[in-house]
């Protein structure tokens, strides 16, 4: 009965850039610790630098609380976004900030009251590897001052590059990365203040970086703000309940560092073999941030979209979120599997360690593609609530495989094995999620785990990007005819065929576009239990109909009269904005033709 429906052409820009800004705000943070390192080791010794890399079980355990903390607020506050309910989504926000500062204040004292207790942890006592013990108590001393602003950074960060911010949260990982770095030789070839000042400069890049951050909440059209008075104890348990994969994931994640860790020192014949070990972790810590950047803004743009019901936008920003990864994940993996020896060589002129180093780069480079991949995908599953499933492969991917790999090839081949692991464990992983599809749906092509109903009957959505004047009068006669064969009478389904016309029309004929050579929207209508949605999108300047109606409340009637009576009827209009898009959703009650609040489950 309608044309062919059309992609939606926003969310792959809406995507790139902002995943693309995700992935240099990561690099620039963990690019900045793996620069530690090469100035640790060229400036200290790689016996300081092995102590720095040994206390990355620690790090992750951080980044272990403060993620799930981080995630579960993305997951609750994305989804209710989706929805329009502005009041849940800040009351989310304001959840996850206080419960990340009571942690982070739990784990400083702990810094402090028992250091050596997190070492022995790490696989390190005073009288095994004295030398090693010393470096990582001074490190310790300076790095624990920056916890509460890496912690706080972790939940901040997501909401303001949701929040239209991923300009100022991408600038403010870079400062990050630039201040650390010159603390870093500063105190190395000028102030020769040991690890204790590597660490100093590490926390006071952080603190730079939240001050930074902060500034957002400052703007009066911040979506975002935490206040206790939005604070409800009622979000609590769907947090945990959403937090819970990427906790899996970051608790598996340090249980693996921490096991990999002690299997390595067992095996490793000498220090090299440690600091070769550490440099593949810190640089796979890195390449890790093209799989983090692209699955946080996967998680986030998910929970948008499933809250929306949107199985069209869903599957469109699937298939764009897995060819970013494998394009980049591919072209960084032949880049690092080419230049090892120079990589290694980076960090000392040690040959025994350039030699085993490479060796263990050009492992992790084999990896990278599957490892990214899986990533992504994780996310997905999450911002689709699929948590068993994602639990599931959250600890078979970061524990049980690399720990049993890296075990087995260990006895077999010493810290060698150790390091090939890497690669083989995402290969059996690919297998096994290869097999769970299969077993699934009898196919290797459905990886994305949806109900077969998500989304309603294809007859019960139409999609549209509008590009031109003659799109919007062809959308609008869609939209009535929609209306009609969905029970509205005739009078509202002209009413809202009047203000697609009018509010697209505005967006075609006035909108700013945001550094897009070209104005669109994305336009969609659907019809679900009873009511008719109907979504509008463009990544033009703010636009606010519930704003407009307001201010223009007293000018002629016949300005704008199709926005002015259906925004009238509206007993609630949503509107949203994110990743710097504008998002306007009407509902209208098939049955009682009345346009009111609806859910679009």
């Amino acid at each position: 009965m309608f044309r062919r429906e059309a992609q939606t052409d926003l969310i792959p820009s809406m995507f790139v850039s902002t995943a693309v800004a995700m992935i240099f705000t990561q690099l620039a943070g963990y690019g900045a610790v793996l620069i530690d390192g090469i100035i640790t080791s060229r400036a200290l010794g790689y016996q300081a630098y092995s102590a720095i890399s040994l206390l990355v079980p620690f790090n992750g355990v951080l980044l272990l609380i403060s993620g799930a903390i981080s995630v579960g607020s993305q997951v609750v506050s994305s989804q209710s976004v989706g929805r329009g309910e502005k009041d849940k989504a800040v009351a989310a926000f304001t959840a996850a900030v206080v419960a990340d500062a009571v942690m982070a204040l739990l784990l400083v004292i702990l810094c402090v009251a028992w250091p050596s207790e997190i070492f022995r942890i790490c696989g390190v006592t005073q009288s095994s590897h004295s030398e090693i013990h010393q470096h990582m108590a001074d490190y310790l001393r300076g790095f624990m001052y920056g916890i509460p602003f890496l912690m706080l950074i972790q939940v901040i960060g997501p909401v303001i590059v949701m929040d239209s911010g991923k300009t100022l949260f991408t600038s403010s990982a870079f400062l990050f990365g630039g201040l650390n770095i010159a603390g870093d030789w500063l105190n190395g070839y000028v102030l020769h203040g040991g690890n204790f000042g590597m660490g100093l400069a590490t926390s006071i890049s952080y603190l730079a970086q939240f001050l930074v951050l902060m500034t957002h909440f400052m703007r009066k059209d911040s979506y975002f703000t935490a206040s206790l008075k939005g604070f409800e104890f009622s979000q609590v348990p769907e947090m945990v309940k959403a937090a819970g994969p990427s906790f899996t994931l970051k608790l598996a994640t340090a249980l693996r560092d921490l096991a990999v860790n002690r299997i390595n020192i067992h095996v490793a014949l000498t220090t090299a073999a440690i600091a070769a070990r550490g440099i593949q972790n810190d640089l796979n810590t890195v390449l890790f941030c093209i799989g983090m950047g692209i699955g946080k803004t996967l998680l986030t743009m998910t929970g948008i979209f499933y809250g929306a019901y949107d199985r069209r936008g869903l599957t469109h920003l699937f298939s764009c979120a897995m060819r970013m990864a494998a394009v980049i994940a591919g072209v960084v993996a032949v880049i690092s599997f080419a230049g090892a020896e120079w990589i290694a060589g980076c960090f000392t002129s040690d040959s025994e360690v350039i030699e085993l180093s490479a060796f263990s780069i050009r492992c992790m480079a084999l990896g990278l593609v599957p490892d990214t991949l899986s990533v992504a995908l994780q996310h997905y599953l999450q911002g689709i609530n699929s948590r068993k499933l994602v639990n599931v492969i959250n600890f078979a991917d970061r524990f049980i495989i690399p720990v049993s790999t890296a075990f087995v090839m260990g006895m077999y081949f010493g810290s060698e094995g150790i390091m090939a692991s890497i690669a083989v464990g995402k290969f059996i992983l690919v297998a096994l999620l290869a097999a769970l599809v299969f077993f699934r749906t009898g196919s290797l092509r459905d990886f994305m785990f949806l109900p077969d109903d998500f989304g309603g009957e294809s007859s019960d959505n139409i999609y549209a990007s509008i590009t031109a004047p003659g799109e919007v009068m062809r959308e609008s006669r869609r939209a009535e005819t929609f209306c009609r064969n969905h029970g509205v009478n005739d009078r509202d389904a002209k009413l809202m065929a009047l203000f697609v016309e009018e509010i697209a029309g505005n967006i075609i004929a006035h909108g700013k576009p945001k550094r897009r050579n070209k104005v669109s929207a994305d336009y969609r209508l659907s019809y679900n239990d009873g009511k008719i949605c109907m979504a509008l999108r463009d990544c033009c300047e703010y636009f606010d109909p519930s704003a407009f109606l307001q201010a223009n409340r007293d000018d002629s009637p016949e300005n704008m009269p199709g926005i002015k009576i259906v925004m009238g009827l509206a007993d609630d209009v949503r509107y949203f904005s994110a990743f710097s898009s504008n998002n306007i959703m009407i509902y209208i009650d098939a049955e009682k033709g009345a346009v009111h609040e609806g859910d679009t489950h």
